[in-house]
């Protein structure tokens, strides 16, 4: 995969794309921009999936009730 900037608009592709815009593609379509001279492209590694905390206010019901909950009757 290859990370596309845009140089001049771009469209025949699925989309428009204008001078500026960047976009990722298969190496491919990449090379076919940059040779089209309607961008340039550059290696495009995906970060890493960061890791996920529970979410907050959730607890294993070993603490105290958030206080957001205080004085709601049930």
């Amino acid at each position: 995969m290859k990370k596309v900037k845009f140089t001049a608009r771009c469209s025949g592709i699925g989309s428009v794309y204008n001078a500026g815009d960047i976009a990722v593609f298969p190496d491919g379509v990449a090379d076919a921009i940059v040779s089209a001279k309607k961008g340039t492209a550059e290696p495009f590694e995906p970060a890493e999936p960061a890791k996920q905390d529970a979410p907050p206010g959730k607890t294993d019901g070993d603490e105290k009730p958030s206080e957001d909950d205080a004085g709601k009757q049930k």
